[in-house]
């Protein structure tokens, strides 16, 4: 499955939530990959295996399965998830790309492709389902990095 949206961060036209500078919302961004406490639900343990300045291998203990990753950041521009395939994970990526239409507006397009072990026949309602849940975090992941950047 391959799916994206839109997550909108600035509103110029709504002066009661304070804007993001790209500065913030990027060291959100990286944030959300350094210390995936604050942001994934259900996490259990979570290992930071190496990094460098352009790139990470965690490990997350996620209810039932581990999932291993790699994560390339592209500074200020785009950070890429790439799920490494297991016998109990098959794989997948998301990438989380800042836009910025005009000054100080601020969007980030989050674009997945999501693998899955078996197939599933009728993939559809279980797509939208997915879909659906990924747009939750998503939204949440701009609110928790607001919240915690904000504030700075």
């Amino acid at each position: 499955m391959e799916f994206e949206h839109v997550v909108q961060v600035n509103d110029l036209k709504d002066s009661s939530i304070p804007n993001l500078t790209r500065k913030q919302l990027w060291e959100g961004l990286v944030m959300r990959a350094e210390a995936p406490q604050h942001f994934v639900i259900g996490l259990g343990e979570f290992e930071l295996d190496w990094q460098t300045d352009k790139r990470l291998k965690r490990s997350l203990e996620l209810p039932g399965l581990v999932v291993d990753d790699l994560v390339t950041f592209n500074e200020g521009q785009f950070v890429h998830y790439e799920i490494i395939p297991t016998a109990t994970v098959a794989g997948g990526s998301l990438t989380m790309t800042i836009e910025e239409p005009e000054p100080q507006s601020l969007f980030v397009r989050f674009s997945y492709c999501a693998r899955y072990l078996d197939e599933i026949g009728d993939e559809l309602p279980y797509d939208l389902f997915v879909q659906q849940a990924y747009i939750a975090a998503d939204i949440d992941t701009v609110r928790i990095i607001r919240n915690r950047l904000a504030a700075h």
